[in-house]
């Protein structure tokens, strides 16, 4: 997020609101600080200022034990339910996921594991759209997604689909066309991987023309 003279209370919440997160997943300010283009410290004042931030001792990295998050995740439990035991953050979660290479596990979850976004889930997601700056040329109240605010955004998106909701069911829940959250999660390169034995199947293209 290139620095602003001024930023607005709305985007210091945002910054403040992912620095916190990926602070108790074991990331430095100065590695946060880089993401927003902004300083360590301006980073680390705005996130104490609103939230409760318990320090790290030095080169401490909180993180979840990957055997004991594959096995809830097994065994049916969110994200946020397995954060929640673990008493670590959701990032954390996904990175002990990730550890035991166990990727698949949050990638396009079976039908048996979907659901549906709640309605507090997609109000969220569209205050983050809404904090997106205006698209030139464009629709009235269509929002430029390629930037900073645009990749924190698709995060959340992803997080969505890593506890369980598809793309399509999500993008239509919140008013766009089937292929939105795809395209999105692809313009930040989040998208997530499709299972390998799904490899094969004949994939859907994109429609062109998304800019919004």
């Amino acid at each position: 997020m290139a620095r602003k003279s001024r930023l607005t209370a709305e985007e210091r919440d945002i910054i403040a609101a992912v620095a916190a997160e990926r602070y108790r997943a074991g990331e430095t300010w100065d590695q946060i600080a880089t993401h927003f283009d902004l300083s360590a410290e301006y980073v680390r004042r705005l996130t104490v200022a609103r939230h409760q931030i318990t320090y790290r001792r030095w080169g401490q990295h909180p993180v979840a034990d990957p055997d004991e998050v594959c096995r809830r995740r097994d065994a049916g439990q969110t994200l946020d339910e397995i954060a929640d035991a673990l008493g670590c953050s959701r990032q954390a979660v996904r990175t002990g996921l990730e550890n035991a290479h166990r990727r698949a596990s949050t990638r396009y979850p079976r039908l048996s594991a979907c659901r549906r976004a709640t309605a507090a889930e997609l109000e969220r997601i569209t205050q983050l759209y809404e904090a997106c700056p205006q698209a030139s040329r464009a629709r009235p109240g269509a929002r430029n997604v390629r930037g900073d605010e645009g990749r924190i955004l698709a995060e959340a998106c992803r997080e969505l689909i890593d506890d369980g909701i598809p793309m399509e069911p999500l993008s239509r829940d919140l008013g766009r066309g089937p292929t939105w959250i795809h395209w999105l999660l692809g313009l930040h390169a989040l998208r997530p991987d499709p299972h390998a034995a799904r490899n094969t199947a004949r994939r859907t293209r994109l429609l062109p023309g998304h800019d919004d």
